[in-house]
């Protein structure tokens, strides 16, 4: 995982144990003369540990976010050696490529050739991603980009469960990228901060919205028969839409909810919810992202590592009254972690995952992470 935390597990393992300020103020150029945006920046510097600079001197921000989480990922599952040559990919995002794209479109405006940079266009497109990782992976397995805004997520997870349940793949390079950009940040101040030209802590800090984040987070999935895993097991996916049909939650499971406050929907958490039910958000960590509930799934994988909920941040969209909010560090305990996102128009997805092979809700096809 990549964010505004650092890389790795262990930065977001220490970003959540102790919560720091990471915002970065980002300052730009307006009509309205210049104005500040916080946001939560990732940082690629680590890429060149795992690939030369030659060989990313094409290679924009998203791209390279993209790659350095999933070199990440294979180290992590002990697979960055060994010849994989078959490995299913699939990159969700609900942004795509923003900077590149943007980039293109203004160069195309502003020179007088019509055709723009063949390396912007090519840099801009939503498979730009997807595409690099198998090349410089060297991988020929099948390769899937998916963007359904914020539940690009939970849609690609059930992508990748469905391929390994059908043996196409032995193993699954999933996960998400989203990165920040001026027009990104510029919407964020018109409607958020109000006429507001510097961020300053105590604005950020009332805000009801999380501030923009940027980052990656990749999983590598297997059939759970192919090992154990200290993170866990994905034993559902399920996607729809509450307000035109019934939505059957798990039972006896704690919910992380993917409550950034960009959605009309987080209004119904409260109400989809089961009263005294166990929840946690940490937004605050990897900040407003469509590709948000990958992150979501990571901490759950590392609750179930270490047997701990980690404590969060209060969460406007949360009733503290009606819902019991994780706010401090307490045990895991048994049962499942449901992370649940709700999305625009009153769209649904989540991702459940068990901590115990033992369970008596265990699933015999479930896939491990």
């Amino acid at each position: 995982m990549l964010g505004g935390f650092g890389a790795g597990p262990a930065m977001l393992e220490h970003e959540l144990v102790n919560p720091t300020k990471m915002v970065t103020t980002v300052s730009m150029e307006s009509s309205k003369g210049r104005i500040e945006v916080p946001a939560l920046l990732a940082d690629t510097s680590g890429l060149t540990d795992y690939v030369g600079k030659r060989a990313l001197r094409r290679a924009g921000h998203y791209i390279r976010m993209a790659l350095l989480s999933s070199f990440c990922a294979l180290e992590d599952a002990g697979m960055l050696e060994t010849e994989r040559r078959g490995m299913g990919i699939i990159v969700a995002t609900g942004y795509g490529a923003t900077c590149n794209t943007f980039d293109f479109q203004q160069s195309v405006i502003d020179s007088d050739d019509p055709c723009g940079s063949p390396t912007k266009f090519a840099n801009s497109v939503h498979n730009a991603a997807a595409g690099n990782i198998s090349l410089f992976l060297n991988e020929i397995g099948p390769n899937l980009s998916v963007s359904q805004y914020d539940m690009s997520i939970p849609s690609a997870f059930m992508c990748a469960l469905q391929w390994l349940k059908e043996g196409r793949v032995d193993t699954k390079l999933v996960g998400g990228v989203d990165e920040y950009c001026k027009v990104l940040g510029y919407y964020w101040h018109t409607r958020y901060n109000g006429n507001s030209r510097k961020v300053n802590e105590t604005s950020v800090n009332a805000l009801k919205h999380a501030i923009i984040g940027e980052g990656a987070c990749f999983f590598v999935l297997a059939r759970e028969e192919d090992g154990v895993s200290p993170y866990g097991y994905i034993e559902d996916v399920q996607m729809g839409n509450f307000l035109r049909g019934r939505m059957r939650l798990p039972e006896s499971t704690i919910f992380f909810l993917g409550a950034d406050g960009y959605s009309q929907s987080e209004d119904y958490y409260n109400d989809i919810i089961p009263a005294r039910a166990r929840v946690a958000s940490y937004t605050h960590v990897y900040g407003g992202i469509p590709v948000g509930p990958a992150f979501d799934i990571a901490i759950a994988a590392l609750s179930a590592r270490s047997d701990t909920i980690y404590g969060s941040l209060q969460n406007p969209a949360i009733d503290y009254d009606k819902l019991n909010m994780v706010k401090k560090d307490e045990p895991l305990g048994s049962g499942g972690i449901c992370c649940l996102k709700l999305g625009a128009d009153g769209a649904f997805g989540w991702i459940t995952l068990n901590h115990d092979n033992h369970n008596e809700n265990h699933i015999p096809d479930r896939n491990s992470q």
